[in-house]
């Protein structure tokens, strides 16, 4: 009998290629490609996802927003454990590590060198970051929230550079361009050290500040050690065959427990400032949510206003929007562990939560929103199927490449929408 004339089982692949599915948790993620077993044999044809696989996809969909407010509406009501934590341990600072860990090891060689050639979104980004949006600083500083250390720590937070992990985490999530993303994050970091006492001594001035007053070496060299560091390490790793098995095999995993790790900071912080926070009137903190949420969707805008008209592609357009607009709380608070106690920074560190806060939970809906509004080129995401082939181990049988080819490209993603089959 004839290849193409023997019988084939219900559920299997047309061709004879067997899917490799993945092992652990994740093999929820590739439970699409194969009929309900109840369909199959009652002969109706493929059914829709069951609720199981519903609920999967919504929750790889809405994890993070859902992680956001249920975490730091417990860290305001119960702050001891989140306080404890942030005060006595270094958990925030690993944080970072793992996150930026787990982004160089699943970073891909093209993909940075694609980046990099990126010259005009390089560019764009870096100008939106730390020349153009900075200056809304100037704006909320005006806005009468009932006290001036309110305003000066809106001011200060909108002066800072881009955020150190959760953009690069939402920039994936929306199917963004996450190497430039991860560019975004540690040049303009480390560039900030210089530019932000700038800003700072212009929206502070009369208030003390000055450019002598910030320790720029303490700030880059805990950059280099939380950032660059664990990001070089992380894709040393990737040199190994059990290291890239891992990230194919457990994507869904490694996406949900950065988002774990993303999640604990600003719970720390929230708890860390839940005194702070209670002294204040609703009314107050309600105007400072709200301003901070108007700013953010104002620089959302005008990053996409910038990005629109250029020669860029859609993942580099949102990676330009979700990093452009965003600002980081880490070197926020380092800046005000430096400033003068006349200047009340522990109440200025409140606004800078709350926004970064605020910024975080609207951008894990606008990184889903992205997703349909900026679909991803194919050519984007044969790229990503070329760099997981350059980097795949030498010696691999063409028999072996062919058979395991679908489930690569199902599972070596940054997010489970990479692949339609495998949104679940």
């Amino acid at each position: 009998m004839a290849a193409s004339d023997s019988p084939r089982l219900e559920g299997q692949p047309e061709g004879g290629a067997e899917l490799a599915g993945p092992s652990g948790g994740d093999q929820v993620a590739a439970a699409t490609l194969t009929p309900r077993a109840e369909a199959t044999a009652g002969g109706d044809g493929p059914l829709g996802p069951t609720t199981s696989q519903a609920l999967y996809k919504f929750w790889m969909k809405w994890h993070l927003p859902i992680g956001l407010v249920v975490m730091v509406v417990f860290g305001f009501l119960v702050p001891v454990p989140g306080e404890w934590l942030g005060d006595n341990t270094e958990l925030s600072t690993a944080c970072v590590v793992i996150i930026f860990f787990f982004s160089g090891m699943k970073l891909k060689t093209d993909e940075v060198w694609t980046a990099l050639r990126d010259w005009v979104g390089v560019i764009t980004g870096l100008v939106l970051i730390l020349g153009v949006t900075p200056l809304i600083g100037y704006a909320v500083r005006e806005i009468p929230l009932g006290s001036d250390a309110l305003s000066n720590g809106l001011a200060l937070f909108f002066a800072m550079p881009t955020t150190i992990s959760s953009g690069v985490v939402l920039t994936g999530q929306a199917k963004g361009s996450k190497a430039l993303a991860l560019f975004f994050s540690v040049s303009t970091n480390m560039l900030a050290t210089l530019t932000a006492p700038l800003f700072l001594s212009l929206l502070l001035r009369g208030e003390g500040v000055g450019s002598g007053t910030i320790d720029i070496v303490g700030i880059l060299w805990k950059l280099l050690l939380t950032v660059c560091l664990p990001l070089i390490v992380g894709k040393l790793c990737r040199w190994f065959d059990l290291v890239r098995k891992i990230g194919r095999e457990y994507s869904d995993t490694i996406k949900q427990l950065s988002s774990l790790f993303l999640v604990l900071i600003p719970w720390m912080k929230v708890s860390q400032s839940a005194a702070q926070i209670s002294s204040l009137s609703g009314g107050i903190i309600a105007a400072v949510f709200g301003v901070g949420a108007a700013s953010h969707l104002v620089l959302l805008v005008l990053c996409a206003a910038f990005a629109a008209p250029l020669p860029l592609t859609n993942a580099s357009r949102k990676a330009i929007i979700i990093m452009g607009s965003q600002k980081t709380v880490s070197i926020a608070v380092a800046f005000l562990a430096l400033l003068p106690e006349a200047m009340s920074p522990g109440v200025m560190v409140i606004p800078c939560v709350i926004s970064h806060f605020t910024q975080i939970v609207i951008d894990a809906f606008v990184a889903t929103l992205l997703i349909s509004l900026l679909p991803t080129a194919p050519a984007a995401e044969a790229l990503d199927a070329t760099a997981t082939e350059e980097l795949a181990p030498k010696g691999a049988s063409q028999r072996g490449a062919a058979s395991a080819a679908p489930a690569e490209v199902l599972q070596d993603s940054t997010s489970p929408e990479d692949s339609e089959p495998a949104r679940v």
